[in-house]
Order: C-alpha cells, then structure tokens, then sequence
C-alpha cells in the first residue's frame, strides 16, 4: 500500500518503528468500537488507522457511538416511544380503597364457620384415641 501522505510522515519523522506501533494501537482502538460503528467506516480498519496516525489525528467516534447506543437500545425495545407517551397518564384510585379499608369492619372476614369445624373435628379425634 502505497500512500503518499504516509511517505511523506515517515520521511519527515524517520520513525519507521513508532509509526507502526502506533497504527497498532489505533487499530485496536477501532477494534473496539460498536459494530455500528465500525460499518461506517469507508475503508478497513487498518487503513483507517493508518490514515489516522499518519494525519496525526485520532477521531473520538464519541457522536457515533452514541448513535449507536441509541439504536441499539431501539432495536432492544421498538415499543418504548409507545409506553413513554402512556407514562404520564395514570389513574388514582387509592383513596377510595383506603375510605373501604377504614369503614370495613372485617365481620365479611370471619372465620367462625371454618372454626366450628375444626373444633368438631378435633372432638372426634379425640374420641377415637
């Protein structure tokens, strides 16, 4: 791959070595971008890298991946836009349940028939011994 913005950074700096770690690094950088991400690029990862280096400027990517979150949280829920729209509309109807509990006077719950029959229960078995 010949580049003429490449040639012209190594014969100014002279540092075959540092430029090749550093494209390296760059590439590994870009490794571990979203996948989303990643597709954007217009060319491989390691030509990117190496056009970054040799450029001396290293993108953030920070928009795109945000961007990407933000699909990917789509894609996780494609209702969500629907059930934030309905979040505000809610219906309190506690302080009726609460005049109902405080008027009750819980004689619908009582358990007299059911402790009949277990007293008649217990005679019998007592009985049998």
């Amino acid at each position: 791959m010949i580049n003429k913005k490449i040639e012209n950074f190594l014969e100014k700096t002279d540092q075959n070595y540092l430029f090749c770690l550093l494209a390296k690094l760059e590439a590994q950088r870009l490794s571990q971008l979203p996948v989303y991400v990643r597709q954007r690029f217009p060319e491989k990862i390691a030509v990117t890298s190496i056009n970054h280096v040799a450029d001396n400027e290293v993108p953030d990517y920070f928009a795109e991946i945000e961007e990407a979150n933000l699909w990917a949280a789509q894609q996780a829920s494609p209702f969500a836009d629907e059930d934030a729209d309905n979040a505000g509309e809610t219906f309190d109807d506690s302080e009726e349940h609460i005049e109902e509990l405080m008027h009750d006077n819980l004689e619908r719950y009582a358990d007299d028939e059911d402790d009949e029959e277990f007293a008649l229960a217990d005679d019998q078995d007592d009985e049998e011994d």
